[in-house]
């Protein structure tokens, strides 16, 4: 029996809380509570710093959109002046084709015949280019 009394007595000092010089019970059960977390409140640097960032954020996102919107149109007139090159490349071409046609020795024959005209190759002078 003595040993029962001498363990339950050990039980009840593990059990119960133990007490520390000059704390009371209540302030150990505060102690042991758990903390919440609670939000602190903003600095008026911290306020500034956060309304700053916001600015120069939707900044970069106007010069981001802008941006984007000049690259849009500049392609749009490069696509403008390649199709008005191309158009005039290949009407270049075809006017050279004609030239090239009209100035045959063989047509230029038969025209002077045809006006009674005679070809004196002494007068004849080729120039290049």
């Amino acid at each position: 029996m003595a040993q029962n009394n001498d363990y339950a007595g050990r039980s009840r000092m593990i059990n119960e809380p133990t007490s520390i010089a000059g704390v009371g019970k209540k302030e150990l059960k505060k102690a042991r509570e758990v903390v919440t977390a609670r939000q602190l409140p903003l600095s008026k640097f911290e306020k500034f710093l956060i309304t700053f960032c916001g600015f120069i954020l939707v900044g970069l996102m106007l010069t981001v959109v802008s941006g984007k919107i000049s690259l849009s149109n500049a392609q749009h007139k490069l696509e403008a002046t390649q199709e008005k090159t191309t158009a005039l490349s290949s009407k270049n071409t075809t006017m050279k084709q004609e030239v090239n046609q009209l100035s045959d020795q063989n047509r230029l024959n038969k025209v002077a015949k045809k006006a009674c005209l005679s070809l004196n190759s002494e007068n004849i002078r080729n120039v290049n280019k």
